[in-house]
């Protein structure tokens, strides 16, 4: 996930919107040194958040996620991997969603939050959306 491409995406989104930086911080309720560090990908921007932004600038949430998806290409073992796991029929069993807690809980904890947001997203996506921004 790139912080930093997703900073981009959000300071020409304002730049687009015809915004500075002090008056989209104050449209946000965050400090401008904070809406910055969004802009710079020093700071982690949530799904929430990116709500909002989508909101205030007048851009689908779809323009800023998918700045947060994998850009990778050179990492073969890793696509060798997907091909496997997207060619297997994914069961429709419980076991198969005890599978997915039990290594959700040996990921770090970050990890595991960068996770929840995407199948935020996901559902986001599907029109399922069950967060109250």
């Amino acid at each position: 996930m790139s912080y930093k491409k997703l900073g981009r995406r959000i300071q020409r989104a304002r730049e687009d919107a015809g915004l500075s930086q002090e008056q989209l911080a104050r449209m946000l309720g965050c400090s401008q040194p904070t809406l910055s560090n969004y802009e710079k990908g020093k700071s982690r921007v949530y799904l929430a958040q990116l709500q909002r932004f989508a909101e205030l600038l007048n851009k689908p949430a779809s323009f800023f996620l998918e700045a947060m998806e994998p850009t990778n290409t050179d990492d073969e073992p890793f696509d060798e991997a997907e091909d496997s796991i997207t060619s297997e029929p994914l069961p429709d069993s419980d076991s198969y969603i005890e599978d997915v807690v039990k290594l959700l809980r040996e990921l770090p904890r970050e990890n595991r939050r960068m996770v929840y947001e995407y199948a935020l997203w996901q559902q986001y996506k599907l029109g399922r959306n069950t967060i109250k921004w």
